[in-house]
């Protein structure tokens, strides 16, 4: 499965809600396209752990979110009973 690193310039107020609008124009677009993520900040949320993602994958700003992006596996549309066979009216035998 694919994985992302949302990454911002800083680690401020601003960057952060950068991080949050790009963050809902991915999801936006893999949606459209069937493709869902897997959200991860909590590894994030430690300072030793952002430094050692930002240092292994030698990015240049700071690491916001980790995404793991997958496929769905759809079914066919089930088939649903028309409304009269479903719908009573007043007065009408059970």
């Amino acid at each position: 499965m694919p994985v992302a690193v949302l990454v911002t310039g800083g680690d401020e107020l601003a960057d952060w809600l950068a991080a949050g609008q790009a963050l809902h124009r991915v999801l936006l677009r893999a949606a459209t396209r069937w493709v869902f993520a897997s959200l991860q900040s909590q590894p994030l949320e430690s300072p030793w752990h952002r430094s050692a993602v930002r240092q292994l994958l030698g990015l240049r700003g700071q690491p916001q979110m980790l995404l793991q992006f997958g496929r769905s596996n759809t079914a066919l549309a089930t088939p649903r009973r028309r409304y009269e066979d479903v719908l009573r009216t007043a007065g009408a035998r059970a």
